[in-house]
């Protein structure tokens, strides 16, 4: 465990306050104290929600991952995540809960994504289907166009301020014309996630969704989730022509990046392999798969090294993500067999010379480009170079 004590003392004196109340919090016996911890909590998270260049939160999520409390991690985080992600606004005279909603759609292909820019057509289409799926009572706003990964809020306050935008052009029942980042539009990767970004605002008190209010809400909810996955595909064919995609329900905000990225590991895996046999004039069964775990101090994540069987040379290389330690904790109910897994998916796609490595590898960055290395078959990390006569060369993988 790293040491919490010369750790802390390089925290912003508000996070210092902010731990004293998490750890108040985690020793509370009581559910009337819990609520008074709490209450100071939301307090203090919203005063530093309100600084949208403020970076103070992840800070401190950092020092609580990288000094191994994950319990106080855990309070924190769920916190965050839900102050960020909503807001209360007043419209003429009524006090409305807003939140920031997403319907991620995953996405792969062996030629290239779309922009996400959305017809006019397209945009009502899909500002229906949400104003359907939200309650009778809900207003909705949302963006024209879809977002990739490197679109999105870099911080939990830019997030909360997203969803004041949106919310008030909801309730204003204003057009969603908000500036969005495009230096890193996600355009030539052969896997990402396009989020449909929304904001639903009701009067506090009411449900945000329509299955909310049915007398088998469960069930309701899994109807709707199924319609929503075939109209979304209806409206957006188009736009997703050549590539194969899935469609997830509106969630909130922090809910659905979990789930996409989740649904995105095997996505990015079977692109990559596609692609490298394809541009290679290969057949999967000619290509060699090398698995490494790399972290710091535990697993964080995958790395897998594509070549060519009997050369040396990484041509190619795919990043599974690990999203919890409970997720690679075998003792934990939460744990998941990622190497199984993997091994499975390689073998589906027609691998059949795939390596694992023994140990724990140090994440590796080229200090140029900033692209992770890859294993290779002789237990080392490198750079992935494709030959130089090829003439289709993609970005990295999400």
């Amino acid at each position: 465990m790293a040491d919490s004590t010369d750790s802390s003392s390089m925290l912003h004196h508000k996070a210092h306050d902010l731990l004293n109340l998490i750890e108040a919090l985690n020793h509370s016996g009581s559910r009337l104290e819990d609520q008074f911890w709490e209450d100071q909590l939301n307090q203090t998270v919203q005063l530093l929600l309100n600084d949208v260049d403020s970076l103070i939160l992840e800070q401190l999520l950092d020092y609580l991952a990288t000094t191994s409390q994950s319990d106080l991690y855990d309070i924190l985080a769920s916190l965050i995540e839900s102050i960020a992600e909503s807001t209360v606004l007043s419209h003429q005279g009524q006090d409305y809960h807003v939140l920031l909603v997403t319907a991620p759609i995953t996405t792969w292909t062996r030629y290239q994504l779309p922009e996400g820019i959305l017809s006019h057509t397209q945009h009502e289409k899909l500002l229906s289907l949400v104003k359907d799926y939200a309650s009778p009572q809900a207003k909705v706003a949302l963006l024209g166009q879809l977002l990739s990964f490197d679109q999105l809020p870099k911080s939990f306050a830019q997030t909360q301020a997203l969803c004041k935008q949106l919310g008030q052009l909801a309730l204003a029942a204003q057009p969603a014309t908000i500036e969005i980042d495009q230096r890193d539009d996600g355009i030539n990767l052969l896997a990402d996630t396009k989020f449909i970004v929304s904001a639903i605002a009701v009067p506090v008190g009411s449900p945000l969704f329509a299955w909310q209010q049915q007398s088998d809400p469960v069930q309701a909810m899994r109807c709707a989730q199924e319609q929503w996955q075939i109209q979304c595909e209806t409206i957006l064919s188009t736009m997703f022509a050549g590539c194969q995609s899935h469609y997830l329900p509106p969630n909130g905000y922090f809910y659905n990046n979990r789930m996409s990225d989740k649904y995105m590991r095997p996505l990015a895996l079977k692109a990559a392999v596609q692609w490298l046999a394809t541009v290679m004039h290969k057949e999967p069964k000619d290509l060699t798969a090398t698995i490494a775990r790399c972290g710091d101090h535990h697993t964080e994540e995958f790395r897998i090294g594509l070549s060519v069987q009997d050369q040396k040379e990484i041509l190619y290389g795919c990043v599974w993500p690990i999203f919890s330690k409970e997720e690679v904790d075998i003792s934990s109910p939460h744990y998941q067999d990622n190497a199984a897994e993997i091994q499975n998916l390689l073998t589906e796609l027609g691998v059949e010379s795939i390596l694992f490595l023994a140990g724990l590898f140090t994440p590796e960055f080229c200090d140029d480009c900033e692209a992770p290395s890859f294993p290779t078959t002789e237990g080392e990390l490198q750079h992935p170079y494709l030959p130089e006569d090829l003439h289709f060369t993609p970005d990295a993988l999400h």
